[in-house]
């Protein structure tokens, strides 16, 4: 006998009883629910405490965000069950389902529902790189694993090797959709996220990069705004086929959330850090073709701005 097949007084076995509440179905059809960020706890929590009040119900009656598992649902009263109920609902509205990795391909419905979640991941995370300081410089910074790299407002390229500045030429520009960007034309480009995705949508042009890594590019590469980079991120949202992957470890065992866009011979996996919106590192791997198998990545310790070199 396992843990559910104990039969209740009213008929049903332990895992009927735990289910038997309003938002079981769709808390169960949505898969495994994670705990939820601090932001959508709280809006979950606000639409839950508003219940309570109009029921007269003080406080928040003990629920938690633990509450839908640790509370034995056949022991609530039917006001606290319609509770916990419109908090099974909220969770999965709120966009807090993940799916184990089966290792077999997913469903269609499965399918859209990861993409509505990894467009609510980055509908939040716009919201986190909005809020991070503004900052100027003579140079972009980008400390990686292979060495320092330096850029100049005038698309001058440098790399440091054994404390020792090195000039590698002119950057070539960051592409996005139909424009080629250098510094002066990043700060120029628009803000408004419905123009930037408009702007990715563009038919590609010969040797064009995907949208996905066209933004991923210049979000991890490049010396963009605060509001521009909340801008490009609220864009990638609206892109289809974008996967959110979940919590991963970068190469240096970094944790950041993993959203993939699988094209017909490669797969783009971009890692970001939800607390500061910073990307930690971008892989490509090939996945058909002459290069099938071969994978290249690209980690950022750090970028920023600086005065000097070196």
């Amino acid at each position: 006998m396992t843990t559910y097949d104990h039969v209740e007084e009213n008929g049903m076995n332990e895992r009927a009883a735990l289910l038997d509440f309003p938002g079981a179905h769709e808390l169960a059809a949505a898969g495994r629910v994670e705990p939820l960020s601090e932001r959508a706890l709280t809006r979950v929590l606000a639409e839950v405490e508003a219940a309570v009040a109009a029921e007269g119900t003080a406080g928040r009656a003990g629920l938690t965000a633990g509450a839908v598992v640790a509370t034995p649902i056949r022991r609530l009263s039917g006001r606290r069950r319609a509770l916990v109920g419109l908090f099974a609902t909220a969770a999965v509205a709120a966009g807090a389902t993940t799916y184990a990795n089966s290792g077999t391909a997913p469903t269609n419905t499965r399918s859209e529902a990861r993409a509505e979640t990894a467009s609510v991941f980055l509908n939040d995370i716009s919201t986190v790189a909005a809020g991070r300081p503004a900052a100027s410089g003579k140079y972009w910074k980008m400390h990686l694993t292979i060495g320092d790299a330096y850029l100049s407002q005038s698309m001058d390229f440098y790399v440091v090797h054994n404390g020792k500045a090195y000039k590698k030429g002119r950057r070539p520009d960051w592409q996005f959709g139909p424009e080629n960007l250098d510094w002066k034309g990043l700060d120029q480009l628009t803000t408004d996220p419905a123009e930037l995705l408009r702007l990715l949508r563009t038919p590609p042009r010969p040797k064009s990069i995907s949208p996905f890594d066209q933004a991923t590019s210049l979000l991890g590469g490049s010396p963009a705004s605060p509001k521009l980079r909340a801008g490009v991120f609220k864009a990638m949202a609206g892109l289809k086929g974008v996967k959110l992957v979940g919590t991963v470890k970068d190469s240096t065992g970094r944790s950041g959330t993993a959203l993939e866009f699988a094209e017909a011979r490669s797969v783009g996996r971009v890692i970001v850090d939800p607390k500061t919106s910073s990307i930690l590192e971008y892989t490509f791997t090939w996945t058909a073709g002459a290069g099938k198998g071969k994978v290249t990545h690209q980690t950022f310790l750090s970028v920023g701005f600086t005065d000097k070199i070196g």
